[in-house]
């Protein structure tokens, strides 16, 4: 019985280490409050094919992006588990680099590390 619990326990907290997962990309560029920003849930698979598609967006005054984050969390950590790798859900957030800078635009922002 005591070994069924410490298997459960460590189980338990390996899904729960790794279920708080964020990978970051980041170039060099200006981040001011003018920057675009967007976040989407992306569906996907372990397996190379995608349950849903998008078009592709491009930035409104043609500057690229500066950052793009990919979150995961516990709960799409069992979603995944469950369906044996079928659906992966992923969270992705992006920025887009800023205009150039006029006198009157502010501080200038730093991404944090």
């Amino acid at each position: 019985m005591k070994n069924v619990l410490l298997t459960i326990f460590v189980v338990m907290a390996l899904i729960f280490i790794s279920g708080c997962m964020s990978f970051e990309l980041e170039g060099d560029g200006l981040k001011t409050p003018k920057s675009a920003h967007g976040s989407e849930t992306v569906h996907g698979s372990l397996y190379g094919f995608e349950w849903s598609s998008r078009e592709i967006e491009k930035s409104s005054d043609n500057l690229g992006l500066l950052r793009v984050e990919y979150h995961t969390n516990i709960l799409y950590i069992l979603a995944s588990t469950c369906s044996l790798g079928l659906y992966v859900p992923q969270t992705v957030e992006w920025w887009c680099q800023a205009p150039p800078l006029d006198d009157d635009d502010g501080p200038i922002l730093k991404p944090s590390k």
